[in-house]
């Protein structure tokens, strides 16, 4: 075993609010670890939406305390060949299906190891082929929970899966292009574009002069959401790192048409010395 700070173990799903499904992953995870702590962080992903859980996960696990387990579950090839995996990234432990669901976390970590959970005596007999949350992952969370090692689940594997994204690219000197990763619940924009990268790419200090999507200009940066009231649609840093675009009181997303995978064009001008 290895020695666990604690016993949390986060929830991740495409389950929604209504039906057994969550609740009973939850009864395995609680009759195999009573100790542990769970977290729901939401059960509201979107149907089989890889890219929407995977930066949701991607958010989240940094929150917690080191060791902490993170059970992710939106699995459209539940039954088939796909793997089922264990993550450590950042001292954190992620439990999932081998379908890119990770793929952000893969994207900024710094530390990775990734094992094929292949131990089966691990899991909750019989395995139904349309319930692994319930009968492979939520058992094998639980026991990592508990302070198992990766190594007692399976072998160590470098070719898990990873979702196929747009790079982020720069067109020409002073503009970039990305895509839209997320729409929150608010219908503010979440693109893939991070200003540190930017930073990184170009060299220099800059302003951001302008973001465009289908056409549509948005020439207004502020520091907060009020700070763009009655100003329509305007652009700012998300508590993730990320830049947004978003409408004060106001569904950005829904102003500007936008949808998931839209491109997006980042405009910058350099600050003079």
């Amino acid at each position: 075993m290895i020695n666990i700070m604690n016993s949390i173990v986060t929830f991740t799903s495409d389950f929604g609010s209504q039906g057994s499904y969550t609740g009973e992953v939850k009864g395995v995870i609680c009759g195999i670890n009573p100790e542990a702590k769970i977290v729901d962080i939401t059960h509201s992903v979107g149907a089989h939406n890889l890219l929407d859980a995977a930066y949701i996960i991607s958010q989240s696990y940094s929150s917690f305390p080191s060791q902490t387990v993170h059970l992710a579950v939106v699995d459209p090839g539940v039954g088939s060949n796909r793997r089922s995996i264990i993550l450590e990234a950042d001292h954190h432990f992620f439990v999932a299906p081998d379908n890119g669901i990770l793929s952000l976390v893969y994207q900024q970590a710094e530390l990775i190891k990734v094992v094929s959970i292949e131990a089966e005596h691990y899991f909750r007999k019989p395995v139904s082929p349309t319930f692994h949350a319930r009968d492979i992952f939520a058992p094998v969370a639980a026991h990592l929970s508990m302070g198992f090692s990766m190594s007692s689940f399976g072998p160590e594997i470098s070719d898990y899966k990873k979702l196929t994204l747009p790079d982020n690219r720069e067109i020409e000197p002073g503009s970039w292009e990305g895509f839209i990763l997320h729409i929150d619940r608010f219908g503010n924009i979440i693109t893939s574009l991070k200003p540190r990268e930017i930073r990184e790419s170009c060299g220099y200090d800059f302003k951001v002069t302008g973001f465009v999507i289908q056409d549509q200009k948005i020439n207004r940066h502020v520091s907060y959401y009020s700070e763009g009231r009655d100003e329509g649609v305007f652009s700012l840093e998300s508590s993730g790192g990320f830049y947004e675009i978003a409408a004060s009181q106001k569904s950005a997303a829904a102003i500007l048409n936008a949808r998931r995978g839209m491109k997006v064009e980042l405009r910058v001008d350099r600050i003079q010395e």
